[in-house]
């Protein structure tokens, strides 16, 4: 069962998810990189402004992590709210990236 904290909206339903504090740093730069992955996906030329709610999954140590983060982007002058999931693989993968962007979308109010 996932872990909520108080103020924190609930965790993605049928899934193990954990609350992560939006304050460290490596939360942020996951946030700096699914923008920076998704500008080169489409050319948006979304500027990153923060993660605002963040969530992992532990996949196991042959596997990695998976972080839900819904963050806050600038597009085309506006500020837009975002989902998006990235999967850190685990120290000493060989594979050609240590991070992947899994999924990318706009949240609608």
């Amino acid at each position: 069962m996932a872990t909520a904290a108080a103020g924190v909206k609930s965790p993605p339903p049928d899934a193990l998810w954990v609350y992560v504090p939006i304050n460290l740093l490596e939360i942020q730069e996951l946030g700096k990189f699914a923008v920076k992955e998704q500008n080169k996906k489409h050319p948006w030329k979304l500027t990153f402004n923060e993660v605002y709610e963040a969530w992992k999954m532990t996949l196991g140590a042959d596997f990695g992590d998976l972080y839900l983060l819904l963050l806050k982007a600038l597009k085309d002058g506006m500020m837009v709210n975002y989902q998006t999931i990235v999967w850190v693989q685990p120290e000493g993968y060989c594979g050609p990236e240590p991070k992947t962007l899994v999924s990318f979308k706009e949240l609608v109010p």
